[in-house]
């Protein structure tokens, strides 16, 4: 295998010490190194993997011993990391002059394991929502993790993702453990409201948010958490929840002889049209929920039989600004595709939970760092560059320092082959 980095990216060692993260020297070392490993690896993300990218041949017993033996926290990492960020997409936004709201989405995502991985804590099977329905459910043998994604207009970040243990799991786990070291059972619930509160308590006083979620987390209990921190909501909600102690489908069918408002959202693919939908609205209370909201019953054409539900507790939004800001929750899922498909988020092989929860805020930051380069990059042309370009990039400058580095080798050594030799020793090279 190509080792590419000679040394490490300037840009990326930039990045990090802005961040002012407090850990020992060692493991700023290893950091560095797993960050930028995982950016430059095309193959599976597994520690030897990464490590093979580094001239010096590093031992990946060390990056094993990073996640499980080192003393350092995950807090040690992400708050540094989620309060620089925070403070440089309001900085953009205000150098962009962007007016509208902070918007806060929440989401889940499984990812997949192979089905005889049986070792690994914070694998186990869990419902597969977006494949299963309710009368056929499926369950994958995976991970599970909540986000949260912060987006001000062309620009946004991931704030946070956890891992997501169930309850049956979390008992199994604990018999294996001592008192001092058992699991505590986090709701998904309870994963979200520990991120808001971080978010609260980093953002300006009184500062626009609207909160959005999908139906599987718009609990009165979340609602309410938001409307007292005076953030708006816009989520989508089942067809069973009730406004004014009437079902939401009892009122679509109340509402037949009403006209349509016909929205136009924006599309996601530029080669696409736009999408449009058919859209009624009634406003009322929400069952356990204080304040009025509004409700928008939603269809993709007159005749669809299957509408989609939303609730907004900001009564000013019309239904195509409110399902506009809905709409921008696209990011999140733009998120988990980079971190499980680019940057390796499911690649771990590390067994006990507190070292995955380590290998996340790794992969974390590695993203953090491709959606800060993305925000510079716009500072300086007001025009979005794809994370895969930034990703490009960031690989082309290593072979260019790998190249640059084996040429004046040579030249000094006059050694061809024994330099070869030394950046691809898995090679079996001719000497003739």
């Amino acid at each position: 295998m190509l080792k590419t980095i000679v040394q490490h990216s300037g840009e990326l060692i930039a990045f990090l010490t802005a961040l002012k993260i407090v850990l020992y020297q060692p493991q700023i070392r290893h950091l560095t190194q797993l960050v930028d490993a995982l950016l430059v690896c095309p193959n599976e993300k597994t520690l030897s993997n990464l490590y093979r990218q580094l001239v010096g041949e590093p031992d990946p017993k060390n990056a094993a011993d990073f996640f499980r033996e080192s003393t350092w926290c995950v807090d040690a990492v992400s708050k540094p990391r989620k309060a620089f960020l925070l403070q440089k997409l309001l900085a953009a936004a205000q150098a962009l002059h962007l007016k509208g709201p902070l918007l806060v989405s929440i989401d889940d995502s499984l990812g997949k394991k192979d089905k005889a991985t049986r070792h690994l804590e914070a694998v186990d099977y869990h419902h597969n929502h977006s494949e299963g329905s309710g009368k056929k459910p499926k369950f994958a043998n995976g991970f599970v993790y909540v986000e949260v994604h912060l987006q001000l207009g062309p620009i946004g970040f991931t704030f946070d993702l956890r891992p997501y243990l169930r309850e049956k799991t979390v008992r199994r786990l604990n018999r294996q453990r001592d008192a001092d070291h058992r699991l505590h059972y986090r709701s998904k619930y309870a994963l979200a409201h520990t991120m808001l509160v971080e978010l609260q308590e980093l953002l300006p006083k009184d500062y626009p948010v609207y909160v959005l979620f999908d139906s599987w987390y718009a609990s009165a209990k979340l609602i309410k958490f938001c409307r007292r921190q005076k953030w708006h909501v816009i989520c989508a909600i089942k067809s069973n929840r009730r406004i004014d102690k009437q079902r939401i489908d009892q009122h679509d069918q109340a509402l037949k002889h009403k006209h349509y408002q016909y929205v136009t959202l924006d599309a996601v693919d530029p080669r696409r049209a736009a999408p449009h939908y058919y859209v009624r609205s009634v406003q009322g209370l929400l069952e356990q929920v204080p304040g009025k909201v509004c409700a928008f019953i939603s269809r993709r054409h007159p005749g669809d039989k299957r509408p989609k539900f939303f609730v907004c507790t900001d009564l000013s939004l019309s239904a195509q600004q409110a399902l506009r800001f809905y709409q921008r929750r696209w990011p999140v899922e733009v998120d988990n595709v980079y971190l499980k498909e680019a940057l390796g988020l499911g690649d771990f092989r590390l067994q006990s939970f507190e070292a995955i929860e380590r290998w996340f805020a790794v992969v974390t930051l590695a993203m953090n760092y491709l959606q800060y380069e993305h925000c510079q990059a716009y500072l300086r042309t007001q025009q979005p560059l794809p994370l895969a370009e930034i990703i490009r990039q960031h690989r082309l400058r290593h072979f260019q320092g790998l190249l640059r580095t084996v040429i004046q080798e040579g030249l000094r050594t006059g050694q061809v082959e024994e330099v070869i030799q030394r950046f691809l020793p898995s090679a079996s090279w001719a000497v003739t």
